[in-house]
């Protein structure tokens, strides 16, 4: 029986655990976390990832957790709706739509309960030994301050964005290069409820760059983000140092004392124990492995929040790297550089941010003049309503092989 170990307990890793757990494989899923709880912000699942969530039989699991948002609609300072989007077709809200959190615990609970997949909380990997046969791995135990030294076929780097995995596995010149910031700034956490943040998320955009955004998740909890669309060397040196005490005062400082409902987030944002902050990034690689080891969701294709793709990608591409491995279980080199041909044209196809990178910059005015245009524009297109006549064409196919 192949053994395989999985840096990261994420929604890629989980995903493979699964598969590779269903088709005869040893595995061990070794998370830096100290339990299963994670935090995160509110995601989709479409095109091919929710037909890969329906083989595994969770789409009914996963529908019984979506937030059962109707929508976006937009505010000006006064709190006044000036524009509504109905969930669907028009590409801002889905109508699968759930907390990450939420989706990690069902994917965790289908994988778990597989007799040959483990998972290991507060455990990372130290160090990496390859040859010809088989990968040793360090393994360290936060809780009891071990080191243990272990041997497997073969290992998945799935942590993350900034994976201390990845560093392991990559020559020097590609862990400096992958990481491409695209100067935006985000954070995402909860805040207590409101009746009024209920069915429809509301964004608010201000002048500077800067976009203040709530979507309903729970009767107690709303999820809320703050985005801050210009590059700023205070941010970057807050998200370097990790302090989220500093994070949140740099935050609150940008954002204090615009309209709408800000200063109720910024209130929220400073006692929130689940707060995310982030420099959005995409990873972009030559190659997904070496050796016996490789690459999975966003360490080695993150497409960044701004495309909606992430986790569609990461429950993808762990599907198709499980195919792979299945088919040359005794091969993992060739099944390695089959998954990433048969993936990367689809990588490239979602990856691309609109209008050559500016998108972001466009929908977040810098200027009050800026920042009217846009607004007369959403009011026009929401009374228009131009989506009731144009096909549904964000999922991009993807023809999935059979597990």
């Amino acid at each position: 029986m192949p053994r395989v170990i999985i840096s990261g307990a994420g929604i890629a890793g989980t995903v493979l655990a699964y598969w590779l757990g269903k088709n005869g494989f040893q595995v061990v899923v070794v998370e830096r976390s100290l339990s299963s709880t994670q935090y995160g912000q509110i995601i989709d699942v479409e095109g091919p990832a929710q037909e890969i969530v329906t083989r595994m039989g969770l789409m009914e699991d996963i529908k019984s957790k979506v937030t059962h948002e109707a929508g976006i609609r937009f505010v000006d300072d006064s709190s006044q709706e000036f524009a509504l989007f109905p969930v669907g077709r028009t590409g801002i809200s889905n109508e699968i739509e759930i907390m990450r959190p939420a989706l990690a615990a069902v994917l965790f609970a289908a994988a778990d309960k597989l007799p040959n997949v483990e998972f290991r909380n507060g455990c990372t990997i130290q160090a990496i030994q390859q040859n010809a046969s088989d990968v040793i791995v360090d393994i360290h135990n936060k809780a009891s301050g071990a080191t243990s030294q272990e041997h497997f076929d073969m290992l998945v780097a799935s942590d993350g964005l900034r994976s201390p995995t990845r560093d392991l596995i990559l020559p020097i010149s590609d862990k400096e290069s992958c990481l491409k910031s695209l100067k935006i700034f985000a954070a995402f956490f909860s805040i207590p409820a409101k009746p009024h943040d209920r069915p429809y998320a509301t964004l608010y955009q201000a002048p500077g760059r800067r976009a203040v955004f709530t979507k309903p998740w729970t009767e107690h909890e709303t999820s809320a983000y703050l985005t801050y669309c210009k590059y700023d060397q205070s941010l970057h040196d807050a998200r370097e140092s990790r302090d989220v005490n500093l994070q949140k005062t740099r935050l609150a400082t940008i954002f204090q004392g615009l309209g709408w409902e800000t200063d109720r987030l910024i209130k929220g944002m400073m006692e929130a124990e689940n707060f995310y902050f982030e420099e959005i990034s995409q990873v972009k690689l030559n190659k997904w492995s070496q050796g016996r080891c490789v690459l999975l969701g966003d360490t080695a294709y993150c497409p960044s929040p701004l495309t909606g793709q992430g986790t569609n990608l990461a429950i993808l591409g762990a599907y198709v790297l499980a195919s792979k491995l299945v088919k040359d279980r005794d091969n993992p080199t060739k099944a390695f550089e089959e998954y990433e041909r048969d993936l990367r044209p689809y990588v490239n196809k979602v990856q691309p941010i609109p209008l050559g990178g500016y998108l972001p910059l466009l929908i977040n005015p810098d200027t009050s003049w800026g920042l009217w245009i846009q607004r007369s524009i959403l009011r026009f297109v929401s009374w228009l309503q131009p989506w009731k006549y144009i096909p549904d064409l964000k999922n991009v196919p993807y023809n999935l092989p059979d597990l």
